[in-house]
């Protein structure tokens, strides 16, 4: 319930907030992913722009939930190079696109039992979004592309999860919230 009053609570002074004019943009972003954490996946992401038009994104994650008799525990590390497009904005504001790639490790254990299996894996993904900067400094960032992931397995023998295989194209979204410094 306080998640969902969190991610309320942001939405709303998301839209009472005024954009800054370009030249109040400042060149960091610190953010996190509310839906994330509201389904046990989160991520903390730094942006820093490096040039007018160019930035990079540097996020580790981390994840813990359970589900259907299962215990899921992650984490991870990805990046971005965002290019952005909008000719009357600099980075790290406005439109953009950006190839990202990262990986993660983690652990699915089978709850009352000693089945477990332990996975990695690796992902390369393509997104465009959007990133608001706000006057008072609060930014919201909104993306959506694909990503294809491959995993690799590892399990005690005999479990519930040998074989276990899981490779292919996913969708790739986010919605962050932030601050611009």
């Amino acid at each position: 319930m306080k998640k969902m009053f969190f991610v309320l609570a942001a939405s709303a002074l998301s839209l009472t907030a005024v954009a800054q004019k370009d030249g109040d943009v400042k060149p960091n972003i610190v953010k996190i992913n509310p839906l994330g954490i509201i389904f046990g996946q989160g991520s903390l992401a730094y942006e820093h722009a490096i040039g007018e038009k160019n930035s990079i994104v540097l996020a580790p994650s981390f994840g813990a939930f359970s589900f259907g008799g299962f215990k899921y525990t992650s984490f991870g590390f990805g990046a971005e190079y965002r290019f952005y497009l909008s000719s009357s904005k600099t980075a790290p504001a406005g439109f953009y696109a950006a190839p990202g790639a990262g990986f993660g490790s983690g652990t699915i254990k089978e709850t009352g039992t000693t089945d477990k299996a332990k996975f990695t894996s690796i992902y390369g993904k393509g997104v465009i979004g959007n990133q608001w900067v706000f006057n008072s400094g609060f930014v919201v960032d909104l993306n959506g592309g694909i990503q294809y992931t491959s995993f690799k397995y590892k399990d005690n023998s005999n479990s519930v999860f040998s074989g276990l295989k899981g490779n292919g194209v996913f969708p790739a979204l986010a919605v962050a919230i932030g601050y611009n410094f």
